[in-house]
């Protein structure tokens, strides 16, 4: 027991303490905030046909809950994935390995501890959510179980399952990192799409992990009995229409339905669950000595007979010579970022490229493009940061001009990167002509490689350069402008400017962050 309550502490304390945590919370008090827009914004969050609620206990209590319970869930996983990784990084599980603590428990105090971390953004939002109350509220009254109820069967149970899920992710794909990503992204597309959307029923309602569907249903049945009849939900999300005909109604709150919260302990049942079959699976740490056993014997087995060491004549090798140029490093960068990965996945890269050749033009650079883009998240994510994570960089700073060659060959080999998987839209649009586009492509290469590099030298990891990523990529595919960076929504030299202004910033603060950690090293 006391293996058990270590690692729940020591886990959680780490990643609570991290700058990632600590930006992540930051930005997810600001969303908070937004999750329940004054009277006059121009956006919705929830709305039921021309309809929203006025600013009550219920209303923003039921709200806040089903915002923080999809937006936890949408950023959570990548939030908490990587803590058995981690463990295998510092070596940190040899020891685990080694004490009575079994399978099951270990990896439920890794599920328990990204629970925790969840947990604690979900409280302070939920915080906020009652402090929108005395901002927004207008004068209603306080009605803490307008807030606490939502909260503790939509949002506890929906995370308490992402956090069952990451640790399941890592142990059969701790490996490949881009796959666990790529394989939850499309799970929470389709579950939004089968669940959040489309009509009610009591079987959506029952298999929808994040709690959603009862609470849209009941909004849907009240604004229906009491309204406009065929009032339907428009979408969990943030909603921008300029149209201003959005009449309000006094949302008293719905009743939950005991099918519903069977449903809900029935996932908090199946997280378990899935923590349970992946204990029959997991590796406990044996995983490296076995590839380093397979890599030993494979250069034994290359070694011709009877060379010995004492054969090999240091006159003989070539003489070592100083070079100082930055096309080295640039090569060597862009050879690890090419390496980097399953060499099997470079099949689905070019699948993407050749996608972006024969989809039409519209679907190629709004869709096709950021989902190539954000499949190369875990190449990009440790670009300045690998030194580190590696602990080389005693030796990489103190090489000669590191700030002046090694950081822009990093940048340079990322760009490459990225423009050669766009560079089949980018050449049919110049074919086209459409010179501008092309530029908007570069722009967002460079922004992409400048915004990894900034975030990683700033957190000094790649979580939150992952997080962010993750999120933009699903702003942009559910086409809000606001976080277009590549030209798929917004054009014109105002866009082009703004997109320079901003890479300009993040790259001053990569290189001034840099050169500080040099000089305090």
């Amino acid at each position: 027991m006391n293996y058990y309550k270590s690692i729940i502490k020591a886990d959680y304390l780490q990643r609570t303490r991290s700058y990632a945590f600590l930006i992540t919370l930051a930005i997810s008090l600001y969303i908070a905030y937004t999750f329940v827009p004054p009277s006059d914004a121009a956006y919705s969050t929830v709305q039921i046909g021309n309809f929203r609620g006025e600013n009550n206990s219920a209303w923003i209590g039921y709200v806040s809950a089903i915002m923080t319970s999809t937006f936890l869930s949408l950023i959570g996983f990548f939030l908490v994935t990587g803590g058995i990784k981690k463990d295998i990084d510092t070596e940190v599980g040899m020891i685990i390995a080694t004490t009575k603590i079994s399978n099951f428990k270990y990896l439920l105090s890794k599920m328990l501890s990204n629970f925790l971390v969840l947990l604690t953004i979900a409280g302070i939002v939920f915080v906020m959510s009652i402090a929108l109350l005395f901002v927004r509220g207008k004068g209603y009254p306080f009605e803490i179980t307008q807030f606490i109820l939502p909260y503790l069967l939509t949002t506890l149970p929906a995370i308490f399952f992402i956090s069952s899920l990451a640790v399941m992710a890592e142990v059969f794909l701790g490996r490949w990192p881009v796959l666990q990503y790529l394989g939850f992204f499309i799970f929470f597309n389709v579950i939004a799409a089968n669940v959040m959307n489309g009509t009610g029923s009591a079987t959506k309602m029952a298999i929808d992990p994040f709690g959603v569907k009862v609470v849209t249903m009941g909004m849907e049945d009240f604004v229906q009995k009491h309204y406009d009849a065929k009032a339907s939900l428009v979408s969990v999300g943030f909603n921008f229409s300029e149209n201003r005909a959005i009449k309000t109604f006094l949302f008293n709150g719905s009743t939950w339905p005991s099918v519903f919260i069977i449903s809900r302990l029935i996932w908090i049942g199946f997280s378990l669950i899935l923590i349970f079959i992946s204990a029959k699976f997991f590796h406990r740490f044996d995983i490296k000595e076995k590839i380093r056993k397979k890599k030993k014997n494979n250069l034994l087995e290359n070694i011709p007979a009877g060379i010995l060491l004492h054969d090999i004549k240091l006159s003989l090798l070539p003489s070592i010579t100083a070079n100082y140029a930055v096309k080295p490093f640039i090569k060597t960068e862009l050879l690890m970022l090419f390496r980097k990965g399953p060499k099997w996945f470079w099949l689905v890269n070019l699948g993407g490229m050749i996608a972006l050749i024969f989809t039409p033009l519209t679907i190629a650079h709004q869709v096709l493009l950021p989902i190539l883009w954000f499949l190369q998240v875990s190449r990009w994510s440790d670009l300045a940061t690998k030194e580190k994570t590696n602990r080389i960089h005693y030796f990489t700073y103190a090489s000669y001009q590191p700030v002046k060659r090694l950081l822009p060959s990093q940048i340079i080999a990322g760009i490459i990167l990225a423009v050669a998987l766009a560079s089949p839209l980018m050449i049919r649009y110049l074919i086209s002509g459409d010179l501008m586009h092309v530029l908007y492509i570069f722009t967002g290469a460079v922004f992409i490689v400048s915004f990894a590099v900034c975030l990683g030298i700033l957190s000094g990891g790649k979580k939150l350069f992952e997080i962010l990523f993750f999120l933009v990529t699903y702003i942009n595919l559910n086409l809000i402008p606001f976080g277009d960076y590549f030209g798929g929504l917004n054009s014109g030299i105002g866009y082009t400017g703004l997109m320079a202004a901003i890479i300009s910033i993040l790259l001053t603060i990569s290189f001034a962050l840099r050169k500080w950690e040099i000089s305090h090293l």
